[in-house]
């Protein structure tokens, strides 16, 4: 990953949300039907890919410790007889008790269904949903898809100091390099930072 992920070079565009942006995208799928509300919110709480998230089921959520466990899809796209990587992600409460309302995700999980996913459709449809919510919250450009969220997720956890292996492990980065992007804060995120310090 390069510094031209996050932001266009050209126009000096950001490739990501900033903690506005993030709250606006939140406040804005709190109010769209269950399927899109959920979904979105995934992402959006663990910054995982859009495959990542249509994968899971009710057996990869635990409720006891309050996560969800992601198969990492991109570590091994090179290397098919690779074993899958796997990375357990936290998950606010409120979120895992609106999936066993919605999905009943507690009560599935190790019956027949625990192994089923918790959304039917496809990754084109949750690439609409996605930008249903962007639109929703005015969020446009460049910044306004699940990969600006995703993005999103790793710039705010460096900004609030995350440790990098720390960053590392919840976004599925085979490699430290790929992390190492989101510590190069950039625009009005480094120039809070810098300001505190002025």
């Amino acid at each position: 990953m390069q510094i031209n992920d996050l932001i266009d070079i050209y126009s000096g565009e950001r490739r990501y949300l900033n903690r506005e942006e993030r709250k606006a995208f939140k406040n804005a799928a709190i109010y769209m039907a269950p399927d899109i509300r959920t979904y979105c919110l995934m992402i959006y709480y663990t910054g995982c890919r859009l495959g990542e998230a249509l994968e899971i089921t009710p057996d990869r959520l635990d409720y006891d410790e309050r996560r969800v466990l992601l198969r990492t899809l991109k570590q091994n796209r090179k290397n098919p007889n690779k074993p899958d990587g796997y990375r357990l992600v936290e998950l606010p409460v409120e979120y895992m008790a609106f999936l066993e309302c919605w999905y009943k995700a507690r009560t599935r999980k190790g019956s027949k269904t625990g192994n089923k996913r918790l959304w039917n459709f496809t990754s084109r449809t949750a690439q609409n949903y996605i930008k249903k919510v962007m639109n929703a919250a005015e969020i446009s450009g460049k910044k306004a898809s699940s990969r600006g969220l995703r993005h999103s997720m790793g710039v705010m956890l460096a900004l609030d100091k995350v440790p990098l292996n720390v960053i590392q492990d919840i976004l599925g980065h085979k490699f430290p390099e790929s992390t190492q992007i989101y510590m190069k804060v950039l625009g009005e995120d480094r120039r809070r930072l810098i300001e505190n310090v002025w």
